[in-house]
């Protein structure tokens, strides 16, 4: 019997992703080009994670310095073609002179302020400072950051007759954003005028409302900080050199140079003696047996607690959060453990009555929720501690649990105004050396590297242990 074979065939043909390339040309407001370059920003951010692996590098302290990728500029570039500083609505003003900068088109967007500022009247002084405010915040946000645009602005206004206390605020402003772009020249250039500043300052200016609550970092902490800036790591390196309290007791000796108050009252436990992490559970299970930090070795004391890295994604935020936001941490301490082998890392946490989304768990079965959330990470020579916190319910029909500090958080406050867990403005690491000692609570990387290099060479050379 003779087969049939069909007389033709249909060729196949390969699928092709259709374009779906927005015509950027065609958006006709200004909120549209925003929304659209987020969106590329977006996946700008989320191509370079799939394709650079950061959790192994340290972080690029001049990253805010760089240029934005060329397809978020040149989509900037056609979406702000339609757009002219003399003639676009002045209502728009905030969003067009951002995407003005994002299109690499600075001077329009500083066409587009001036002409903002001429339509205010004579009468406006707060609307011309609220104008400022926002040309000064889109200058120091906008990336790369614009920080010589954002210092003319902020010299001319504190040259223009603000009180002691407004000027010093202004300067604060500008050397914490250059501090973040890792512009150290001027950082400490700016630092330098705020101690000229901080060092007129009357007793009455010192204790006034408006100087306590100065800033992020409130009054005095802030004239602390721009010392800090200028004294720098060499100084405060070639110091621990010879012990750690003497580079304890000479950021004593600077606070009250500069704050006025007693070496005493510096706010932050350097030189202080840190004491022995208590816990229920342990991961692994024979770290209950040893002291932690160890004596005899370089430690961190890692709360996780502190609200201000970690509390919000371990409890509240989406899971994507803990990669966004939380792993960096992590990384740097892993990369901190990579590089100096034999450092002790220990992790204290303290128990919620809950964990992200699951259901309500046991004070055990939070432990290991935490172990297994921290444990991927694999961070050389960790260990965690978990303790049950203490807590108290309101009374019905309320209910809610109000946890009060652990034992380990009590301990780590050192009687000062500082937690280290769930504090506005705590702190929840802390670089401890061989005896002991508090070395560091602010842990930059680069900084926090040399600190640990130079305990771990005092400690091959017998170390000067005199002032101790």
């Amino acid at each position: 019997m003779a087969l049939a074979f069909p007389l033709s065939a249909a060729a196949q043909t390969r699928f092709t992703w259709p374009d779906t390339t927005v015509d950027l040309s065609k958006y006709t407001r200004v909120d549209q080009c925003r929304a659209a370059l987020v969106r590329i920003q977006q996946g700008q951010i989320a191509l370079r994670r799939q394709t650079e692996w950061s959790d192994t590098m340290t972080y690029d302290v001049q990253e805010n310095l760089k240029p934005l990728p060329v397809p978020v500029r040149q989509a900037a570039a056609r979406c702000s073609a339609r757009f002219e500083p003399a003639t676009a609505k002045l209502s728009d003003f905030t969003l067009l002179m951002e995407l003005f900068l994002l299109a690499d088109r600075d001077a329009d967007a500083k066409a587009l302020l001036e002409r903002r500022q001429s339509a205010i009247t004579a009468k406006g002084s707060l609307e011309r400072i609220a104008v400022e405010d926002s040309a000064i915040l889109i200058y120091l946000k906008v990336l790369p950051r614009r920080l010589d645009a954002a210092e003319q602005l902020l010299v001319t206004r504190a040259h223009g007759g603000v009180d002691r206390l407004d000027r010093l605020e202004l300067y604060d402003r500008l050397m914490e954003a250059a501090r973040e772009a890792g512009d150290t020249t001027r950082s400490r250039r700016v630092a330098q005028w705020m101690l000229a500043v901080a060092d007129s300052l009357t007793p009455a200016e010192r204790e006034s409302e408006k100087f306590t609550k100065m800033g992020a970092n409130r009054g005095n902490l802030v004239v602390f900080s721009a010392m800090f800036e200028i004294v720098g790591v060499k100084t405060l390196t070639d110091s621990l050199r010879h012990s750690t309290m003497a580079m304890a007791n000479l950021m004593r000796s600077m606070w009250a140079r500069f704050t006025k108050e007693r070496p005493e009252a510096l706010p932050y436990p350097l030189g202080e003696h840190a004491p022995a992490i208590t816990g229920d559970f342990w991961y692994p299970r024979q770290a209950a047996g040893d002291k932690h930090p160890a004596p005899g070795r370089v430690s961190i004391v890692e709360f996780v607690d502190n609200s201000r890295l970690y509390g919000s994604c371990m409890n509240d935020a989406p899971w994507s959060a803990i990669a966004d936001f939380c792993a960096p941490n992590y990384y740097m301490l892993r990369r901190l453990g990579d590089r100096f082998p034999g450092i002790d890392i220990t992790f204290v946490v303290g128990t919620r009555g809950n964990f992200l989304h699951a259901p309500p768990p046991t004070p055990a079965e939070e432990a290991e929720l935490y172990h297994n959330w921290i444990d991927p990470y694999r961070i050389k020579g960790a260990v965690m501690s978990v303790t049950t916190r203490p807590f108290w319910n309101l009374p019905a029909p309320d209910g809610r649990r109000l946890e009060k500090p652990s034992a380990n958080s009590v301990a780590y406050s050192f009687g000062k105004s500082w937690s280290p867990d769930q504090g506005a403005g705590g702190g929840g690491r802390y670089l401890v050396d061989q005896d002991g000692l508090v070395v560091d609570v602010f842990f930059n990387e680069q900084a926090t590297i040399q600190f640990i290099d130079v305990l771990m060479h005092r400690q091959k050379a017998g170390g000067d242990r005199a002032e101790r």
